[in-house]
């Protein structure tokens, strides 16, 4: 079967070309590419390229580029009405149209972005970005919990494993979501799993758990910083309402291990740290649970100053 691309460039070629600035059959071009075939600004550009070759005269990027952004927000056409297996876009499926809850997550995963492996360089900014050194963003990328790709037509960075993924703008600016507010990350539709992680557990006796998908990443840069023994590792609960009584695989995982939480300094954050540490004492886990400084709202705030804070999180990966 052709992906979607292919079958996009394949009807575009059969699309009439723009002539003497036809501003008609470049709109129909564009908006088939985004809207038809519900492509991302980025997917439908090297498309909408090579049909300009055959334009007279031929367009400009920039102006290609603005066309794809129009179409995208300003067609009344329907999302996917070109690809005959996908009649309507995600966000306008209700539960209905599935068989199942399960089946509908699953299909919202077969639209996720490409996510691809970021390089050295590209892990550089993001560090800037966070203001955390890139150490723990290169182990984090080693296991493949840290990815590149494109959303919304911005360049982002994924934080996830498995069936879950949360994804920021590589710009630090907030998303819109579908109220118009402005939102820090998005889980992409379809996404599971209160705990990330898993893949760093193996045999290591002393977990670090902590709060967020980006707190994987302090913690994961936290533990480059720190002179000491393999014997740590590090898990992170996607929210505050994530809970490890709904996960008997993992509470099993982490049954005899030794446990330290490190929550968010707010009342959230407390809470679940004091529903994490129920839960794991009954499975019998050894579990403490270690306050950030003064000041400190999360591992980040410590990871900015590293220097001066390198007593506390030496203190992080100590066995009291």
């Amino acid at each position: 079967m052709k992906t979607t691309v292919e079958r996009a460039s394949a009807y575009l070629a059969k699309m009439p070309v723009s002539v003497q600035g036809g501003e008609g059959a470049t709109f129909a071009a564009a908006q088939a590419l985004v809207k038809g075939f519900s492509l991302s600004v980025e997917e439908a550009l090297p498309l909408l390229l090579a049909w300009n070759h055959g334009c007279q005269p031929p367009w400009s990027e920039a102006d290609l580029r603005c066309k794809l952004h129009s179409a995208a927000s300003t067609s009344s056409k329907a999302e996917g009405y070109l690809l005959a297996d996908r009649p309507a876009a995600a966000r306008d499926r209700t539960s209905a149209d599935f068989p199942n809850e399960a089946e509908r997550r699953a299909w919202q995963r077969r639209q996720w972005p490409e996510l691809r492996r970021l390089s050295r360089e590209e892990l550089l900014p993001i560090a800037r970005l966070r203001g955390i050194p890139w150490g723990g963003l290169h182990i984090a990328r080693s296991y493949g919990l840290i990815k590149g790709c494109q959303l919304d037509g911005h360049d982002c960075y994924a934080v996830g494993e498995d069936r879950f993924v949360q994804v920021r703008r590589c710009d630090g600016l907030p998303f819109t979501n579908a109220e118009g507010r402005a939102i820090n990350a998005k889980n992409l539709p379809g996404s599971e799993g209160a705990f990330v992680g898993r893949g760093l557990l193996f045999a290591a006796p002393h977990v670090l758990l902590v709060e967020g998908a980006v707190g994987l990443l302090e913690a994961l840069t936290a533990y480059a910083l720190v002179d000491m023994q393999p014997s740590w590792t590090a898990l992170a609960a996607t929210s505050t309402s994530s809970r490890l009584e709904r996960d008997p695989t993992l509470l099993k995982a982490l049954a005899g291990r030794h446990v330290r939480i490190v929550p968010h300094v707010d009342a959230a954050g407390l809470n679940a740290a004091a529903s994490w540490l129920a839960e794991l004492q009954k499975v019998g886990a050894t579990v403490d649970i270690q306050e950030l400084p003064s000041g400190c709202k999360d591992l980040g705030a410590l990871l900015t100053k590293a220097e001066a804070h390198q007593d506390e999180l030496n203190s992080l990966f100590q066995i009291l």
